[in-house]
């Protein structure tokens, strides 16, 4: 198909005003010429289509042909070019079988419309792209008489589809993974379901040798044994990867197994011991944090230690350490069971294998990571855009958001070949251009 469309554009200054470039460039923009030649070239390419069918209009002998004109019906239309009102023809096979639609368009063997829906992909896109940072009702806003937006309900809509599609797609990138760590994390989000306050969501993602991340699960309102059977299934995970995440019981549980073991984050060591130590209400805030204190300088001196020593392959230094900042830990542990703080030395005692997990890997020329920062940064992103006090959300809206907002966040060539694939870019290649501009004393 071929369509050429000739314009003629006359522009003018008063003689007595200078104008600057960025007024220029807006009164071009708001004069919709790229939304009026995309409808000329629309109407221009339907006209064609139908002339094939069923002859030019008004010539002699077009009522015995096959196909016959039906009139037109207009199309709205809204794209990242304008808003468009198209008038687009109808065709009628009179040789259509009886159980056969005999209506029906031509232009829509050239040009696909997306469905019965007035913003197309494009600008449909733009605005979920705008709703993953402002809320629905600042992204409604955002066109600011530039671009048209859709509805806040209509964003909304297009969040709950593109993330579903979105998550559709993830599935079928990491299906046969075979990832050996893992970051895990939850949080809540308070929601609009009347039983119940909050949604609880559940973060994973994968960190690779060059500390790369993959988000390989979000969900909303599941359990961690679904995140991890679900993963399973599709062999995501290998069968002795390294997890590593806080000490959240249902998460370790899903997760480890005799040979998956588990990295406990050191930053949260500190944190749960001193809430640990109040809980047993052994001892005074001065001596509470001498003890934390004690804990943490153990195990970030093993931290050193296994980063000063594993370029060097130095793995008896490591060893060694290994063994002095246990046997340190087991030793506290007692101390604190004899002085009436059980708790604190029940959770030391039971969560001393995942705390020198990273240095026992080490030793064995595995990297594990220390710290679960990267999905602790993936919730900061939720916390961003999901964790207002004012926002409320259903599972279905908020397990979209976040589908879209951590795959860009995590992910983001992965979010724009979603993105390339959704808005069908791979057909540009199939459309040849050419645009010349005749100027008074100006250059072709």
């Amino acid at each position: 198909m071929h369509a050429e469309i000739n314009v003629r554009f006359e522009f003018s200054i008063d003689d007595d005003k200078t104008v600057p470039l960025a007024a220029l460039g807006e009164e071009l923009t708001e004069q919709n010429i790229e939304a009026t030649v995309l409808e000329q070239l629309v109407a221009s390419l339907d006209e064609q289509l139908v002339e094939a069918l069923c002859g030019e209009k008004h010539a002699r002998g077009n009522g015995d042909e096959r196909f016959q004109r039906r009139g037109t019906k207009q199309r709205s239309a809204v794209t990242t070019a304008g808003e468009h009102d198209l008038d687009l023809h109808y065709v009628k096979d009179t040789s259509a079988d009886p159980d056969e639609d005999a209506y029906f368009r031509p232009i829509e063997d050239v040009i696909s419309f997306d469905g019965q829906k007035q913003y197309q992909q494009d600008i449909s896109f733009q605005s979920v792209d705008l709703a993953t940072d402002l809320s629905y009702r600042d992204t409604a806003d955002h066109g600011d008489g530039i671009l048209s937006m859709p509805s806040r309900s209509t964003i909304n809509r297009r969040v709950k589809e593109y993330g579903s599609k979105l998550g559709d797609f993830l599935h079928d990138q990491i299906d046969g993974m075979n990832a050996d760590t893992i970051l895990a994390d939850g949080t809540k989000c308070h929601s609009q379901d009347d039983a119940t306050a909050y949604n609880d969501v559940h973060v994973t993602l994968s960190q690779d040798e060059d500390d790369a991340t993959t988000l390989l699960d979000v969900s909303v309102d599941d359990t961690w044994e679904d995140t991890a059977t679900a993963l399973d299934e599709i062999e995501t995970v290998t069968d002795d990867a390294r997890v590593v995440s806080d000490a959240e019981e249902g998460l370790t549980e899903a997760f480890t197994t005799e040979e998956r073991l588990h990295q406990l984050d050191l930053v949260h060591v500190p944190r749960t011991t001193s809430y640990m130590l109040w809980q047993d209400g052994a001892f005074s805030l001065d001596e509470r944090k001498q003890i934390v204190s004690e804990v943490a300088n153990d195990l970030f001196h093993l931290k050193n230690s296994v980063e000063k020593h594993r370029p060097n392959e130095e793995w008896a230094a490591i060893r060694a350490r290994i063994a002095t900042t246990t046997q340190r830990i087991r030793h506290l542990a007692w101390q604190l069971d004899q002085l009436s703080s059980p708790k604190t030395a029940s959770y030391l005692r039971t969560w001393l294998p995942s705390m020198t997990l990273f240095a026992e890997e080490a030793v064995d020329g595995f990297e594990v990571p220390w710290t679960s920062n990267p999905v602790e940064r993936a919730m900061g992103e939720v916390s961003k855009r999901c964790k207002n006090q004012w926002m409320r959300w259903t599972a279905a809206g908020l397990e979209a958001m976040l589908q879209l907002r951590l795959v860009d966040y995590a992910n983001p060539e992965q979010y724009q070949a979603f993105k390339h694939e959704l808005l069908q870019r791979s057909t540009k290649t199939s459309i040849r251009c050419e645009f010349s501009v005749e100027a008074t004393r100006g250059e072709l």
